[in-house]
């Protein structure tokens, strides 16, 4: 299985960086009590520094608003996920104890200010591809029932079946969400191209060394970019 980004996406997008956290033989059908204080004291923390004015103040949100802008979304209303994650933070509302490595990504993306999510690869079928959207794919997206296809242009996550996650980070598919009985897995977090690439390296290493220690994985890190397009998983 390879994961690769679409080269035209790094000709509209120069500068971004596809960052990623290969984990085998993971246990993540218990719960980790130190995980969910991470992310809990992570949301406390947010709420205490976030402005209280326009989130887009922040270059970091503001560079997704861009993105969204320059393929067509709204950003007032489809939000960037870490933009999502932060807003809530702010009103002070938990978010919700799904699992493990759920509620490690979510701290992650809280942290850093980067967008993150992951897809369990046992449910996902042939390669992984970012790339930009002809609305032809098709995908049931969390929390809903009905199939859907994404508007054309729009980036998005494909793999032979159908989209994986909608408008670059917005909504990712049910098909291979992360779940209890999760054991392999691809984590991914996302650099802007006007954000520093050390802020992503150290979301990726701290990823790494939180999900080896407490869900007991096998990690690799790799980092998808102009010059290195592909990975194999």
């Amino acid at each position: 299985m390879k994961f690769s980004v679409d080269p035209k996406i790094f000709d509209t997008f120069p500068g971004s960086v596809i960052g990623i956290v290969r984990i085998s033989d993971m246990v993540n059908d218990k719960n980790v009590s130190e995980i969910t204080a991470l992310l809990r004291g992570e949301e406390s923390h947010q709420k205490d520094i976030l402005p209280a004015e326009d989130l887009g103040s922040l270059p970091e949100l503001a560079a997704w608003r861009d993105i969204y802008r320059q393929f067509g979304s709204n950003p007032k209303d489809f939000r960037s996920s870490v933009e999502s994650l932060l807003r809530r933070a702010r009103t002070g509302k938990p978010l919700p104890d799904i699992n493990p490595l759920v509620n490690l990504y979510n701290f992650l993306s809280l942290k850093y200010h980067l967008p993150a999510g992951a897809e369990d690869l046992e449910k996902a079928q042939g390669n992984i591809v970012l790339g930009f959207a002809n609305g032809t794919e098709e995908g049931v997206a969390l929390g809903f029932d009905a199939p859907e296809s994404p508007d054309p242009g729009e980036v998005i996550y494909t793999d032979d079946a159908g989209f994986l996650c909608r408008k670059w980070n917005w909504r990712e598919a049910d098909r291979t969400k992360i779940d209890m009985t999760t054991k392999k897995a691809v984590l991914v977090l996302e650099k802007a191209p006007s954000i520093a690439v050390s802020l992503l390296d150290s979301a990726l290493t701290d990823a790494k060394k939180l999900i080896e220690t407490h869900l007991m994985a096998a990690c690799a890190i790799m980092k998808l970019d102009e010059e290195h397009p592909s990975a194999d998983l």
